[in-house]
């Protein structure tokens, strides 16, 4: 693939995670997900994401594997989708972890930073589309997120080999 064409694709996928964040917080917020929810709820999301983020820029600077990283962000955000399938505070911390984890990812693919794909490919193939099939949103944004999702695997699944070539 040429680098301006790797570069573009990047640059949609980097930003559409950014964007889908975005209105994934505001469907939160405008849909009530936060409104019940303890206090503690946002900060503890905050939290939880300045603690992965703090590991991961550790790990990067080292020689180790980028699955670290990768690992943890996904690992968080399945139990996080565990938490809330038991309690609406889950639920309302799903919907604020979700979007931190998708601007980081975002910007991680936009700086090519290799943990990010991984985490980017189980966010619009996994995870991302089962917390908008729980989110009570109108038939219209789903089938939105869905072609989004789809572009954005399609596009994950084009430059993955330029992605982790060695960098010049």
């Amino acid at each position: 693939m040429e680098p301006r064409i790797e570069r573009a694709v990047r640059g949609f996928v980097g930003l559409s995670l950014v964007a889908a964040a975005f209105l994934l917080l505001g469907g939160a917020l405008q849909y009530g997900s936060f409104a019940s929810a303890p206090g503690w709820i946002a900060p503890l999301a905050g939290l939880v994401a300045a603690i992965l983020t703090v590991y991961t820029v550790l790990e990067e600077r080292g020689p180790r594997s980028p699955m670290g990283p990768a690992g943890a962000w996904i690992t968080a955000v399945l139990l996080a989708m565990l938490w809330s399938h038991f309690d609406s505070a889950g639920h309302a911390f799903l919907s604020g972890f979700t979007s931190i984890v998708a601007v980081a990812t975002g910007i991680g693919i936009l700086r090519r930073q290799l943990w990010a794909w991984p985490v980017a490919l189980a966010g619009v193939v996994g995870f991302g589309p089962i917390v908008l099939l729980i989110a009570p949103v109108p038939a219209a944004t789903v089938a939105g997120g869905f072609v989004l999702f789809l572009a954005d695997a399609f596009g994950l699944l084009a430059i993955h080999r330029t992605y982790f070539e060695t960098r010049h």
